[in-house]
């Protein structure tokens, strides 16, 4: 009987989680042009938009390695994102160009909310060049942002820490 309820126990807690893993707002992202992913995160309404646009790196059988390019050389054309605009509640967030100016060749984006943060979660590149990046927000700013790759996830290849500014910090 107690193995019966152990067995019972551990299919709904992963039946949760899948639930919860798969309920997250997510959107695949267009390689070329804007792509919105607007969702009630954490009570809150929540919009990102990432603007992306196309660069030419030869062909599959003859890439071309641009010089200075975020191209992960993962997918020809490559795409590399021009820009992104979240908005909290209706009103925007400044998103300094470090947390996006280095993206490339996007595939998916998804949103979170753990422990009273939003977390804007995207997966870019392929195979050995995949990567997972993680912006985390509140209602007022950025706080955070760490790239890792996506083949061995357990230590971050970059992390950024956001601060306050002093005036917001007077503020709350």
């Amino acid at each position: 009987m107690n193995t019966w309820r152990v067995c019972a126990s551990l299919v709904l807690l992963v039946s949760v989680e899948l639930w919860a893993a798969t309920s997250s707002p997510q959107a695949a992202i267009r390689s070329s042009g804007e792509t919105t992913l607007a969702s009630r995160v954490g009570g809150v309404d929540i919009q990102v938009k990432l603007r992306t646009h196309e660069v030419a790196v030869g062909t599959p059988d003859k890439p071309v390695k641009l010089a200075d390019s975020a191209c992960t050389m993962s997918r020809i054309p490559c795409s590399v994102l021009d820009g992104m605009d979240i908005t909290v509640g209706g009103e925007p967030l400044f998103v300094p160009r470090s947390v996006f100016a280095d993206l490339a060749d996007l595939g998916n984006a998804k949103l979170k909310f753990e422990n009273g943060k939003y977390i804007l979660v995207l997966l870019g590149g392929d195979a050995s060049e995949s990567y997972v990046v993680k912006i985390v927000f509140t209602r007022k700013r950025i706080t955070y942002r760490t790239l890792r790759s996506a083949e061995f996830p357990e230590q971050p290849l970059q992390e950024t820490i956001y601060h306050s500014s002093d005036s917001e910090k007077t503020i709350n």
